[in-house]
């Protein structure tokens, strides 16, 4: 009861989550890392939006105007775009990262940034290949997605190295005063960098005398490796994309763990194309609906929140941001959403993020057990282009029925996310009405 007027289920749902995560996520909004991660992760929006509309045009899904773009020369040069900035990321965020956590600690945010992109770099393997034919450079996937989680870890101890360090007198070098202002400062953390550099040495050599080689190695092995092992059972894929949702929270892309089950799931297809020439049942279909679906469209169903919020949000920052971001997550480009919105490291979201899944993997094992999805096309399945949107997809490898469960599981996902999205959004809107006043 509430004012004499009886609760609804949903309006008691809606209370008990604010309840329970609000304060959750004021302590965790409080919390000098958190904050720095959040708005490190923001300052990367304009380039993760901007470039992947060009990326869209570029792997636009239709074969005969890529193939176009590919014979004039203009293809190449509208994926430099995303090469200069969703590919090489992680750089950026090293920095941001940085950035706003030295800003936090009451250092110079600007040195801080520098010095965790240059220990990025520092750590990073810088050849390309083994033996003779080894060439120097940067490997574009450490740089990218892979990068990520290093990126940020090499932020955060970075900016508070470099602000720990700053505040020791004795390892700051003071020049005469006759020596103009930028000169002194340029010359004061000096010695600062010497160590800091020294630490991302023994990073390096650390790292060398493993079987890993390097610390980026280590993160998508290490993560990736117990996945190769479980299978691809339906169970196992609903708990694995979960565990990726989960890590995409924190900030490691799932990218390692997607190479691993996506092998998995491209052996079933490979099996069922054999299966369907000799009209022999499809042995991995329920295993293969529930992979295909686990993730609805982008990583944690994404599309249903940026729909919730366009359709019940009030505050102008989510229905702007919405906007904008509905277009490449409906291409399955999802950097903008976790990222900008942010969803990492977001206390009210983690629970429909990861929870997505199992809500729309159950789904499809259901659809499949009650002889709604009946068969699917693998040759198709293989052949289709990544930006295609799924309900494009669905069509053309299930049938009507594929489309129909895609958009089924699509709505079911909007009324998942939406108590979460209120509470996130009557926050927002109480900001945005005290900064009016």
């Amino acid at each position: 009861m509430k004012g004499g007027i009886k609760l609804t289920f949903g309006e008691k749902l809606q209370a008990g989550l604010e309840k329970t995560l609000s304060p959750i996520a004021a302590k965790l909004g409080s919390n000098k890392v958190l904050r720095s991660l959040s708005n490190g992760m923001i300052m990367t929006l304009p380039l993760t939006l901007g470039a992947s509309l060009f990326m869209i045009i570029a792997n636009f899904p239709v074969p005969a105007f890529t193939t176009w773009l590919t014979n004039i020369g203009v293809a190449a040069q509208l994926n430099a775009i995303a090469g200069g900035t969703l590919n090489i990321l992680a750089l950026f965020v090293s920095f941001t990262v940085a950035y706003s956590y030295t800003k936090e600690l009451g250092g110079k945010p600007e040195i801080g940034g520098m010095f965790s992109l240059a220990s990025f770099l520092i750590v990073a393997p810088q050849t390309i290949g083994e033996g003779k034919k080894a060439i120097t450079g940067f490997a574009g996937s450490y740089l990218g997605s892979q990068g990520i989680f290093v990126g940020i870890i090499m932020g955060l101890i970075v900016a508070l190295l470099y602000v720990k360090l700053s505040n020791v007198k004795k390892l700051t070098l003071k020049l005469p005063e006759s020596v103009p202002p930028m000169i002194a400062n340029s010359f004061a953390p000096l010695m600062v960098g010497i160590l800091i550099f020294l630490v991302d040495f023994l990073i390096r050599l650390a790292f060398e005398f493993t079987s890993w080689g390097n610390i980026f190695d280590f993160i998508n092995k290490v993560v990736a490796a117990p996945i190769r092992s479980v299978g691809g059972s339906v169970p196992a894929f609903i708990l694995v994309y979960m565990l990726a949702n989960l890590f995409f929270w924190f900030g490691l892309h799932p990218a390692p763990i997607q190479a691993v089950m996506g092998t998995i799931s491209t052996s079933m297809l490979l099996s069922m194309v054999a299966q369907s020439q000799a009209h022999e049942t499809l042995q991995y279909l329920t295993n293969y609906v529930v992979f295909d679906f686990v993730n609805n469209d982008a990583t944690g169903s994404t599309l249903s929140l940026l729909a919730a919020l366009l359709i019940f949000g009030r505050s102008k920052r989510y229905r702007s941001f919405s906007k904008i971001a509905l277009i490449p997550n409906l291409f399955g480009i999802n950097e903008p959403v976790v990222f900008g919105l942010p969803i990492m490291f977001n206390a009210i979201l983690v629970i429909p993020f990861v929870f997505s899944t199992l809500f729309s993997g159950f789904i499809a094992w259901i659809a499949v057990k009650i002889g709604f999805i009946t068969t699917l096309h693998a040759t198709v399945a293989m052949s289709m282009p990544w930006t295609m949107p799924k309900f494009v997809i669905s069509f053309f490898v299930y049938g009507w029925q594929g489309m129909v469960l895609r958009i089924l599981i699509f709505v079911i996902l909007i009324f998942i996310y939406l108590p979460f999205v209120k509470i996130m959004d009557n926050k927002e809107l109480q900001t945005e009405v005290q900064v009016k006043e």
